[in-house]
């Protein structure tokens, strides 16, 4: 059954998904719940390119209509663009994307329609609606025709969609239209009975409620909504959607630490342009180019990483970062890991931007002392941070580790799209 949301452009639905930011995953599990109101991702699409070209193709369909049969052109046509190999078949997985977006993308126009203050005191409660499917899941066909406060913290979680393929629908319900129906007032939310589903990758453990799938289990586009739409919140009642999780609960252990010769640290003091030529010099060229990282993903190398939006060089000279932009090069060329997170924009408020991290732990010999290093690119929203520090390594229980391991792992957050293969430390 093909998705249609009628004949006029929704709004609504164009400006959340215009929203989002493509975030590159290995899974479906790297965005998980609340995250996809500001992420658009398809499970095991790793590289941003696949990513833009599967959001302009869904984002022309919400904007100017479009069937299955459409986006599958442009399905056929992306894959065959950048020899992606995906999982299950084609008609199943064109049609998973094609659904699940614009489904999603409908529901949080109407959950932003919802909001407005006018439009709740006019239909202050919201009535469940089953699809009418042939193979329905019994809890959906159980809430079918469900009257409850358009504020009532059920609607949190159980909102439609509440799984693939769901074509649940929620309506507005006014004072006059519940009286029709022959209620004196709102029906009381059902108890929910829950199963314990546990995220292979990680190992978590999570409630999910009977009769919605895992990731599901949120309103569709509430952070989005909430960060336009202040809402009030009522005494007692819960109004405040989850926070957008970081990540995997759990992280594999890296890599080894790579020896590094006490030659590559550069010495203080030199020409500006030094510090330059020899982080361009790690990726054999001194001049402008266009390097591709170990996902295949494209990064312009050249002189302009060191300047600012004003042309003005930025070295760090104060935080010695200038002496180690060799093994900042290294850490790009060939990192322990690669990353990928949804962060918040600080200068934007409800906005998101996807920020990409490079990892590369170093070990040196001063002293006859063993020191360990850590390398740390980041990339977001097209400019870049760096840093690379040393610090000796402290035993813990018999074990040696880094004095600064906390960092290292605040660092290792989100989808995680690369993991150099090696002896785990």
């Amino acid at each position: 059954m093909a998705v249609n949301y009628g004949n006029k452009p929704f709004a609504e639905a164009s400006e959340y998904f215009r929203q989002k930011n493509p975030l590159p995953t290995t899974g479906w599990q790297d965005v998980y719940g609340p995250q996809h109101d500001h992420a658009f991702m398809v499970a095991g699409a790793n590289r941003t390119a696949i990513l833009e070209d599967f959001a302009n193709s869904i984002q022309a369909l919400i904007d100017n209509g479009g069937t299955l049969a459409d986006f599958r052109k442009d399905f056929d046509a992306i894959v065959a663009r950048h020899g992606w190999d995906y999982h299950g078949s084609r008609g199943w997985r064109s049609r998973l994307i094609y659904e699940t977006n614009l489904r999603q993308a409908y529901n949080a126009g109407r959950e932003r329609q919802f909001a407005d203050p006018d439009f709740k005191r006019q239909f202050p409660y919201m009535e469940y609606r089953h699809s009418g499917a042939e193979n329905y899941r019994p809890q959906h066909k159980a809430w079918d025709r469900l009257v409850l406060p358009a504020d009532d913290p059920w609607w949190d979680v159980h909102s439609p969609s509440n799984g693939y393929g769901c074509r649940c629908k929620k309506f507005p319900v006014s004072e006059r239209q519940l009286r029709r129906m022959g209620k004196s007032g709102p029906d009381a939310a059902p108890p929910d009975e829950f199963r314990e589903w546990v995220d292979k990758r990680t190992g978590e453990v999570r409630a999910i409620p009977l009769g919605v799938d895992p990731g599901f289990e949120h309103r569709p586009g509430e952070s989005w909504v909430r960060a336009l739409t202040p809402r009030h919140a009522p005494q007692g009642s819960r109004t405040v959607a989850p926070p957008i999780p970081a990540g995997p609960a759990t992280t594999p252990p890296l890599p080894a630490p790579t020896p590094v010769n006490r030659a590559l640290v550069l010495a203080d003091g030199l020409p500006d342009d030094h510090y330059i030529q020899a982080f361009l010099g790690e990726f054999g060229a001194a001049g402008p180019h266009t390097f591709f990282d170990a996902m295949g993903e494209p990064l312009l190398i050249s002189d302009e990483l060191f300047r600012d939006s004003q042309g003005v060089l930025k070295l760090d000279k104060d935080k010695i970062r200038h002496l180690y932009v060799r093994l900042l090069a290294r850490s790009i060329i060939d990192p322990d890991e690669i990353w990928a997170q949804l962060e918040e924009n600080s200068a934007i408020a409800g906005k998101y931007h996807v920020k990409r991290r490079y990892i590369k732990r170093w070990e040196l010999v001063e002293d006859g002392q063993p020191v360990h290093g850590l390398s740390v690119f980041e990339l977001v929203a097209g400019t870049w941070k760096g840093s690379t520090t040393f610090t000796p390594y402290k035993t813990v229980e018999g074990r040696r580790v880094p004095n600064r391991a906390g960092y290292l792992e605040k660092q290792r957050q989100g989808a995680l799209l690369y993991r150099a293969t090696g002896d785990d430390d």
